[in-house]
């Protein structure tokens, strides 16, 4: 097969009874065998690790600091390299590098594409990509939302089950804005209330940064207006004398008067002295404005009631004008908001109406395509378990119509089996075993895997209590299962291994070691010719 996504290598080392190792995969069907206790399930553990699971310190191999995991993948598909460059670990060429490293003292280091990442990416990207079968998987067939899951896997309807979940939590969302908006509605006169009170002091004050300032300049001329006039009278009197004295103006008048008589020596000049008559005449005049300033007191208690009332708005809106004004834009925003309530209101229950027609519609029709392809898959199911030796027995999926919208819409699915021909159907979950639970699933990844976005399948105790006949059914399986995506699957059974094109043979060794014992797993591969010779080896010890 020409894979996309496939695991090339895994190399472990310090881990449990692996000292250092390294195992390359092929794609298609791979089998890890090997006898009871040589550390099969080990490389499973190994890949578990890899795909996001528990770092538990006690794989740490004694004597050693940490353990090292580190999976290499090939890989030609857009849809996973798109995944991971947009998520920040671009791929470079065709090669996808995992590596997780597991202390003694219990942290855990990981890393895609030698870029450190959370356990929680790493989890979330192998269950999009990479399928783990085994007892867990065996409990999650249990779960009906799961089975409605396989169904619309099957039906190619995940899609529109997305778009319609995200229409379900936009009418939730709406349905919590109409709950606040009432709630908002019940206090909303109370809050205009107290809007308009706040909004009426401020535009009675009507405030302005330039204003204040000009009542303040008037202030202090008005609080200080004695001093101004006293000082006020005595230029005056430099100016114009008193006492028998002449003053400023007398002075240029005499000397006005010689120029003007003596015009041979200082004629020239006359002009200057105009210059500085009219100089003190203007400076006259301003004395005299400033003393003809109404000083009536009640023109400062007018100010300074003025400015007392910008004092308080001021701390009570920030402290500036610019932040009363600020205060006024903001309340007549809020106010505008609260008067318009009931518009809002009207606004939101009408989509919401129209949220809830459409949800139903695509509910409604959701549920039609399930009740079809669940007539196909019930017959596909059916024909694939019993060719697993589940002889006679029969697969139904049964539909039950809700009557209120659910994450699902309005459906609600549940696998039964009748194992006994004519003893009635029941519950999947109430009547199979263990060995049917996994020969089911492994139908269903038969089934599914054509049009699936899994590309690696792990499958995990897959030949628990089964016998050779029932073995070599499920190795036809996992081989057609393998036609779709690698298949990596752990067996102790020659009639499984018999389908592989790889095996990967694990085997324990006790080795003397500074006169200690010390117990070493190791992996040899076996490709081709080879790999019929080993499981007519491999069917000679069971």
């Amino acid at each position: 097969m020409n894979a996309s996504f496939y695991l090339k290598s895994l190399i472990i080392q310090n881990f449990a009874t692996f000292k250092n190792q390294s195992i390359g995969f092929k794609p298609g069907f791979n089998a890890i065998i090997g006898e009871t206790g040589s550390g099969k399930s080990l490389v499973l553990d190994a890949l578990q690790l890899i795909l996001g699971g528990r770092a538990d310190k006690k794989v740490v191999r004694r004597d050693t600091e940490y353990s090292l995991i580190e999976a290499s993948f090939h890989c030609a598909d857009e849809k996973v390299k798109a995944y991971l460059e947009q998520e920040g670990y671009p791929v470079e060429g065709r090669e996808i590098v995992i590596k997780r490293l597991v202390y003694r003292n219990g942290t855990a280091k990981t890393y895609i594409n030698h870029l450190s990442c959370t356990v929680a990416f790493l989890a979330s990207f192998a269950r999009k990509f990479i399928d783990l079968v085994g007892q867990f998987e065996n409990q999650k067939l249990l779960s009906e939302n799961y089975q409605l899951h396989l169904l619309d896997h099957f039906a190619k309807q995940l899609p529109a089950v997305g778009v319609f979940q995200q229409g379900l939590r936009d009418l939730r969302q709406m349905r919590r804005d109409h709950q606040e908006l009432t709630q908002s509605k019940t206090l909303r006169e109370q809050r205009l209330d107290y809007l308009n009170f706040q909004l009426q002091e401020i535009e009675r004050l009507n405030p302005s940064s330039h204003e204040e300032e000009e009542l303040l300049k008037k202030k202090h001329l008005l609080v200080n207006l004695e001093k101004t006039q006293k000082l006020c009278f005595q230029i005056k009197d430099n100016l114009q004398g008193g006492d028998g004295q002449p003053g400023i103006i007398g002075h240029l008048k005499q000397l006005t008067h010689l120029f003007t008589k003596n015009p041979e020596l200082l004629g020239d000049h006359v002009e200057l002295l105009s210059d500085i008559d009219d100089k003190v005449s203007l400076l006259e005049a301003a004395i005299d404005r400033k003393l003809n300033i109404d000083a009536d007191p009640d023109n400062l208690d007018l100010i300074v009631d003025r400015l007392d009332a910008y004092q308080r708005l001021k701390k009570k809106f920030g402290g500036s004008v610019e932040s009363i004004l600020q205060m006024q834009v903001d309340l007549l925003k809020e106010k505008g908001l609260l008067e318009s309530l009931d518009v809002n209101l009207d606004e939101l229950n009408n989509r919401m109406a129209k949220a809830e027609k459409d949800l139903l519609c695509q509910a409604q029709e959701l549920h039609q395509k399930r009740t079809q392809a669940a007539q196909r898959l019930g017959k596909e199911l059916t024909e694939k378990i019993r060719n697993l030796k589940m002889t006679g027995a029969t697969i139904k999926l049964q539909l039950e119509v809700l009557t209120e919208l659910s994450e699902n819409g309005l459906t609600r699915a549940c696998f039964v089996a009748e194992t006994n021909p004519g003893e009635g159907f029941f519950k999947i979950k109430d009547i199979a075993s263990g060995g049917e639970l996994s020969r089911i699933l492994l139908s269903l990844r038969q089934i599914l895997s054509s049009h699936d976005s899994i590309s690696i399948f792990l499958f995990d105790e897959i030949d628990t209590g089964i016998g050779g006949e029932t073995g070599t059914c499920i190795g036809k399986a996992l081989a057609e299962v393998a036609v779709h995506g690698q298949v990596i699957a752990i067996t102790h059974l020659p009639q499984i291994a018999q389908f592989a094109e790889v095996l990967v043979v694990v085997s324990k060794d006790i080795q003397a070691q500074d006169r200690e014992a010390r117990t070493e797993s190791t992996v040899r591969e076996i490709f081709g010719k080879m790999v019929q010779k080993e499981v007519r080896a491999m069917a000679q010890l069971f």
